[in-house]
């Protein structure tokens, strides 16, 4: 059939079509998992669309089977749909220059203490002992923590798991000499720390808007990974995209 001049124009203009689709990153509209993938598309110069989209969109895109984890943030690339987040993270940041070989470990070592901090919080998003069904999108009502519980784990976060995570990064940084985790490049990983520190410090009283119940107190002893976070704030496509007041 390539030897037919019009199957091999058709051919040829489908493959030009979906080559020149755009990057298409869905989630909800706010910062949370998916805005260091955002910076990191932002930094790189990558064009993407930024589909925000509402919890009944999540449950309908669920329901059509568009979303690869039974979650959000997915990204849509040359017409195919991809999910999980440190993956996404992964592969904009090498697209953008973020994630480079030679740093992989420490940039991983970095990700992995986050990841380890958003376990840590699951319980206190979702007040319950397990996240969400991902089929489903439910919390597990058997699984919902009792008032005592809710109160033990909020405890144990503000004076104990959450310094404990911090002083890791401090250690991370203090090794490499800041201000980032690689020294002076730039990568993910600060990305997500950032996002992290941003979220924690942006106090609503004496509470995180970005999670309920942490207090930006589990901040106090890490003055690197504040100082991490307001170099990342300075970094002009940060500030940009920032200044335009997305989420």
């Amino acid at each position: 059939i390539y030897h037919d001049p019009y199957l091999c124009f058709v051919l040829c203009r489908t493959i030009a079509i979906v080559k020149n689709m755009p990057i298409v990153l869905t989630y909800l509209d706010i910062a949370g998992i998916a805005e260091p993938i955002r910076l990191a598309l932002t930094i790189g110069e990558i064009p993407f669309e930024d589909r925000r989209v509402s919890y009944a969109q999540i449950s309908e895109l669920r329901a059509a089977g568009k979303l690869p984890s039974g979650q959000v943030p997915t990204l849509e690339i040359d017409g195919v749909l991809y999910g999980q987040s440190a993956a996404l993270l992964r592969w904009a940041g090498r697209k953008a220059g973020l994630y480079p070989d030679d740093l992989q470990l420490s940039i991983d070592g970095a990700e992995g203490v986050v990841a380890d901090i958003k376990a840590a919080l699951s319980p206190q998003w979702y007040k319950n002992a397990l996240s969400r069904n991902p089929a489903t999108g439910d919390t597990v009502p058997g699984a919902a923590l009792s008032l005592d519980q809710q109160r033990a784990v909020e405890q144990a976060l503000n004076e104990d798991i959450l310094p404990a995570r911090f002083a890791q990064l401090e250690s991370l940084l203090a090794s490499s000499g800041g201000p980032y985790v690689c020294g002076t490049v730039l990568t993910i990983a600060d990305l997500s720390i950032y996002v992290l520190a941003k979220g924690l410090l942006s106090g609503v009283g004496a509470e995180s808007d970005y999670c309920q119940g942490v207090t930006p107190t589990v901040l106090d002893n890490a003055p690197q990974v504040r100082a991490l976070a307001a170099a990342v704030a300075e970094h002009p496509r940060v500030a940009a995209w920032n200044k335009a007041a997305r989420v």
